[in-house]
C-alpha cells in the first residue's frame, strides 16, 4: 500500500499549533482577565486533531490531498493565534478594553453561552424567514415579468424605483408602517432579497433560447409546461446568481435591522455590549455572525452545485 508522509509545510503548521498551546499554558500572562487554560486547552486539542488527521492520511490518498490543500491555512491560523496571544495576554502590547486576548474571547462563550445561543437562534430565524419571503416573491415577480410583456410593463418602473434603494435608508418608514419591529425587520431582509432575485430571474427567463419553446410547443406543451419545464430550468443559473446576491443583501439588512430594531439577535447583542464597552463580548458576537454568514453562503453554494450538476466544468462560482 502506498504511503503519504507529511510534508515539511505540515510539520511547520503542526509545530506552530503545539507552540501556541504550550506558550499559552506555560508563559505567564501579563493580563489576567481570563484563565490561560480557557485558550490553551482548545489549542492543544486542535494540535492533536491535526496530528490525528496526518496519521489518518498516511495511508489514505484522499485524506492526504485534503490535508495538503488545507495545510497553508492551518499554518497561517496557528501563526496568527500565536502572534495574537503574545501581543495581548503575554506582553500587553495591545491593551484592553479595545483589544481582547484569545482567553478573553473564549471566556465569553463560557460566560454568555446561553445568551449568545439565544441571539444566534433569533438571528437565524429572522434571516431564514426574511430570505424565504423575499426569494419566493422575487421568483414569482421575476418569472411573471420574464414571461409576460404586460407584467414587465408594470414591473420595470417599480424595480427602478424600489430595487436600488438600500433597505437601511427606509428603516424609519418601515418601523412606522409595520405593527412591530420584528415584522419590519423581516420586511427589510425580504426587500434586500427580492430585488436581485426578481431582476435576475426575469433576465434568466427572458434569455432562454426561443428554439426550446418552439420544440416544446410542436410536441403539444401547454403554457404551464413551457413556464415550469422550459423557462424556469433554463433560467436556473441566473436564478441562483440572484439568490446568492440576495443572500448577501439579506445579511446586510439583517445586521442593520437588529442593530436598530429588534430586542434580540446578534446585531442587538453587538450594540448592547458596545454600549457597555464590553468589547470582548462584542468581538465574540461578531465571530459568530461571520460563521453564520459563511455557513449560509456555503449551504446555498452546495444546493446550487447539486441542482446544477449538469453545469459542472462549464460555470464555476
Amino acid at each position: 500500500m502506498r504511503r503519504y508522509p507529511p510534508t515539511l509545510g505540515f510539520g511547520v503548521a503542526f509545530a506552530l499549533w503545539v507552540l501556541a498551546a504550550a506558550s499559552t499554558l506555560v508563559v505567564p500572562d501579563r493580563l489576567t482577565e481570563a484563565s490561560a487554560t480557557v485558550a490553551g486547552i482548545p489549542f492543544a486539542v486542535i494540535a492533536f486533531a491535526v496530528l490525528v488527521w496526518a496519521v489518518a492520511a498516511y495511508r489514505n490518498r484522499q485524506a492526504t490531498v485534503r490535508l495538503r490543500y488545507w495545510t497553508p491555512w492551518i499554518g497561517v491560523v496557528a501563526a496568527w493565534v500565536l502572534v495574537w496571544e503574545f501581543a495581548t495576554a503575554k506582553t500587553g502590547w495591545l491593551e484592553p478594553p479595545h483589544f481582547a486576548s484569545p482567553q478573553q474571547l473564549l471566556q465569553v462563550y463560557l460566560d454568555d453561552g446561553g445568551l449568545l445561543a439565544s441571539c444566534t437562534w433569533h438571528s437565524l430565524v429572522l434571516l431564514v424567514v426574511g430570505f424565504v419571503i423575499g426569494a419566493v416573491g422575487g421568483l414569482v415577480t421575476g418569472i411573471a415579468a420574464g414571461w409576460s410583456k404586460t407584467v414587465a410593463y408594470w414591473w420595470h418602473p417599480l424595480m427602478l424605483a424600489l430595487g436600488p434603494v438600500p433597505p437601511a435608508t427606509i428603516l424609519p418608514v418601515v418601523f412606522i408602517l409595520f405593527p412591530s419591529t420584528y415584522a419590519g425587520s423581516v420586511f427589510m431582509v425580504a426587500l434586500g432579497v427580492w430585488f436581485p432575485v426578481s431582476f435576475l430571474t426575469r433576465v434568466g427567463v427572458s434569455g432562454v433560447a426561443r428554439g426550446y419553446f418552439d420544440v416544446a410547443q410542436t410536441l403539444g406543451a401547454s403554457n404551464r409546461f413551457l413556464i415550469w419545464r422550459v423557462a424556469v430550468p433554463g433560467a436556473l443559473p441566473s436564478i441562483f446568481t440572484g439568490l446568492f446576491m440576495g443572500l448577501c443583501a439579506s445579511l446586510t439588512a439583517l445586521a442593520v435591522a437588529e442593530l436598530l430594531g429588534v430586542k434580540n439577535g446578534l446585531g442587538w447583542y453587538i450594540q448592547w455590549t458596545k454600549g457597555w464597552a464590553a468589547y470582548p463580548r462584542m468581538y465574540a458576537a461578531i465571530v459568530i455572525m461571520i460563521v453564520l454568514c459563511a455557513g449560509a453562503i456555503t449551504v446555498l453554494l452546495s444546493i446550487r452545485n447539486r441542482v446544477l450538476a449538469w453545469q459542472k466544468d462549464l460555470v464555476r462560482w
